[in-house]
């Protein structure tokens, strides 16, 4: 049966140092999942972020809105004007409404779409969403795949070492590489894929619940929807967590064992203490 590991041996600090960076990384992990929790709670449920303390629609370009709201003179009539100034009235003129600024793609596709508003955000909330946001998110993917590396790390020492534990660690293997496909966020793999990450964006949090905070009328569906995104798969993604950190403690424990216990311990098999036949002759000790 293998014996747990001398703290104080070679093993057994590198134990106590993996064990000491799976703990650190979880615990940044946490705090991602949790600032990003209470980013969404702020948005969705308080009107401190918005302007005048109410969530509006805005343009989202100010300088094309008022360029559409500027009335501007048809080119046929200002094609009239300048015949009738000038004295001889030119023979053809050129077709310059392709080339016009009112007729460019982009403003025959915003006006009237979605594409063309956004929420009302003061600029402090805006910039530091836009700066806190990706932050969390790079530091998730680092945390949970660091996390990973560092469980099977850990499997590799306990399996040379032969100490006892392998079984708790290849649990804490699986629920992490399942908490790493978790956290990926699938939805910038693939568009419209049915099953984001745990970490949200910035702008796919303003999409989904910009018709909700604005007061638009949503289904029951919709609402469900935002609450199983934001609310429900953090907490699953902090259960997976949770699971995770358990088993490789519980491995941990029983690679490394207790000072005393290592040492009282043997390993291997029991010395035979040798025979003594007093009185017995040499010749007959042989067999």
């Amino acid at each position: 049966m293998p014996s747990p590991v001398h703290p104080y041996s070679d093993y057994g600090v590198a134990l106590r140092t993996l064990r000491s960076a799976r703990g650190w990384l979880s615990l940044l992990l946490c705090a991602c999942i949790i600032w990003q929790f209470i980013g969404f709670s702020l948005m969705y449920w308080t009107q401190q972020p918005y302007e005048r303390h109410k969530a509006e629609w805005t343009w989202l370009d100010e300088g094309r809105a008022r360029l559409q709201h500027t009335p501007r003179p048809p080119l046929h009539n200002a094609a009239r004007n300048e015949e009738a100034l000038s004295p001889v009235a030119p023979t053809s003129a050129p077709a310059t409404t392709s080339t016009s600024p009112a007729a460019s793609p982009d403003d025959r596709f915003y006006p009237g779409t979605e594409r063309s508003r956004q929420l009302n955000i003061r600029e402090q909330w805006d910039t530091t969403y836009t700066m806190v946001v990706p932050v969390t998110q790079l530091l998730a993917l680092i945390s949970v795949a660091s996390q990973v590396i560092i469980v099977f790390i850990t499997l590799l020492v306990i399996l040379v070492a032969q100490a006892p534990g392998v079984a708790q660690i290849t649990r804490s293997l699986i629920w992490s590489v399942l908490l790493l496909f978790m956290i990926l966020p699938w939805q910038y793999f693939a568009r419209d894929f049915p099953i984001p990450g745990v970490i949200y964006g910035y702008n796919e949090m303003l999409r989904s619940i910009g018709r909700h905070v604005t007061g638009e009328s949503v289904s029951r569906f919709d609402v469900v929807v935002v609450y199983l995104r934001f609310v429900v798969w953090p907490v699953v993604g902090l259960l997976v967590l949770l699971i995770m950190s358990e088993r490789f403690r519980a491995g941990i424990m029983l690679a490394i064992g207790h000072p005393l216990q290592s040492l009282l311990q043997p390993r291997g098999p029991k010395p035979v203490a040798p025979l003594l036949n007093v009185g017995v002759p040499v010749h007959e000790k042989r067999i």
